[in-house]
């Protein structure tokens, strides 16, 4: 066992690790305090309605960064290709999508897409039943 006969030295150990903690509480609220500000910011909405068929292109998007979309109805409304710079869509049946998107000037949007047709969607793409076997 190590016995310190220097008493002042405890002392400076003690103020040294309160400083250290101190540092580390003040950190962590600053980082948490600049999340919250950042969550805060809320994004700016851009309404698009395309007609069956319709192509749009979104330019101006951020290198490296893709579209997070999300349906709100009919998964086959909308095609997505993705290119450097640029997100093209087109319309393929009525639905809605929301599609998060960070631009060139780092500013965060979302498109809402709106899909009209003139008839109403076509249903699902699964395979219909078989005929039956002729004896």
């Amino acid at each position: 066992m190590i016995k310190e006969t220097n008493p002042g030295l405890s002392i400076r150990r003690i103020l040294l690790a309160s400083a250290l903690m101190a540092l580390t509480v003040i950190a962590c609220n600053g980082s948490s305090a600049s999340a919250q500000s950042e969550a805060k910011v809320k994004r700016r909405v851009i309404p698009l309605t395309l007609s069956k068929g319709q192509n749009y292109t979104i330019s101006g998007v951020e290198e490296g960064t893709g579209p997070n979309p999300k349906v709100v109805s009919n998964p086959n409304a909308l095609v997505i290709q993705n290119a450097p710079g640029r997100i093209e869509l087109v319309g393929a049946d009525s639905g809605t999508w929301k599609i998060n998107v960070q631009l060139d000037s780092g500013e965060k949007v979302t498109y809402e897409v709106t899909v009209k047709a003139d008839a109403p969607p076509q249903g699902s793409l699964a395979p219909g039943a078989a005929p039956t076997v002729m004896p």
